[in-house]
């Protein structure tokens, strides 16, 4: 056998990418007609599910000028003493593009992604 890409794939309905490509099964020498169209529903349906199953664990939240948040902090290697989040911080302005500004001193103000931020609720804030 001289087949690169003969490992059969749960995505491709166990069938090799070479068995695709050729039309031939990369095992036996005999000839394979696959249902393309089977094969893009199956797979759009899996990542439909993985979809639907990442947005249950995503948090909701609109925020809000005057909101107090914090900042995920970038971690290598190294940092696993270092601490996750940092701050609070308060939100000075919201843009349409799924960022916010956040003012880390009085001079400085940084604009983030609101996947690297997580909201500070009224428990803790000791309310």
């Amino acid at each position: 056998m001289h087949a690169c890409r003969c490992a059969s794939n749960g995505t491709l309905s166990n069938l090799s990418s070479g068995a695709l490509a050729f039309g031939r099964d990369m095992y036996l020498d005999i000839p394979l007609i696959a249902d393309i169209l089977t094969i893009q529903k199956h797979r759009q349906g899996l990542i439909d599910k993985r979809l639907l199953k990442a947005n249950a664990r995503r948090l909701q939240h609109d925020y809000a000028v005057g909101d107090s948040v914090y900042k995920r902090n970038v971690l290598s290697l190294s940092d696993k003493l270092r601490p996750t989040f940092s701050g609070p911080y308060t939100i000075t302005r919201v843009y349409t593009n799924s960022t916010v500004e956040l003012q880390l001193s009085p001079h400085l103000y940084e604009c983030i992604k609101i996947r690297r931020i997580k909201p500070r609720f009224a428990l803790e804030k000791g309310e």
